[in-house]
């Protein structure tokens, strides 16, 4: 079936492409075992509250628990940007879909609550960065 648009909004884009190709996953092991025992879960990115990466290592957050990811940082970013993931520190990348609520505190850092209560601070560094995307997932809608 074919479809035409005399107007290709980004969101039509987005859902296009989505359509078109794989929507990118995630494998990961519970955080609490050894990396070689058992099998990789994978991992819907729209499950996934934040991503942190802390000594070395590279953590998803999901109702459900926490998972260690083999991907990079960098990598994630890169991978779910489209998705409504975007970096707010140099350890954290949050899903916007996931955030209950964004609360101002001192020093121009922001406090982005999740739909399960963890909070996570969105660094003054990346704040422009982090409102810019949200506006930009805003048209798009």
């Amino acid at each position: 079936m074919d479809v035409y648009f005399s107007n290709m909004r980004p969101v039509i884009r987005q859902i296009i492409d989505a359509v078109n190709s794989e929507r990118p996953t995630l494998e990961g092991r519970p955080a609490d075992e050894d990396l070689d025992d058992g099998e990789g879960i994978i991992l819907d990115p729209k499950e996934i509250y934040y991503l942190d990466y802390m000594e070395r290592k590279l953590f998803a957050y999901t109702k459900n628990g926490v998972y260690r990811i083999m991907n990079t940082l960098s990598s994630c970013e890169e991978m779910l940007w489209n998705y409504g993931f975007i970096r707010v520190s140099k350890s954290n990348i949050v899903n916007i879909y996931k955030i209950r609520q964004l609360k101002p505190d001192l020093n121009m850092k922001v406090y982005a609550t999740f739909d399960n209560g963890e909070r996570i601070c969105i660094n003054r560094n990346y704040k422009k960065n982090f409102t810019e995307y949200l506006q930009r997932m805003r048209r798009m809608i």
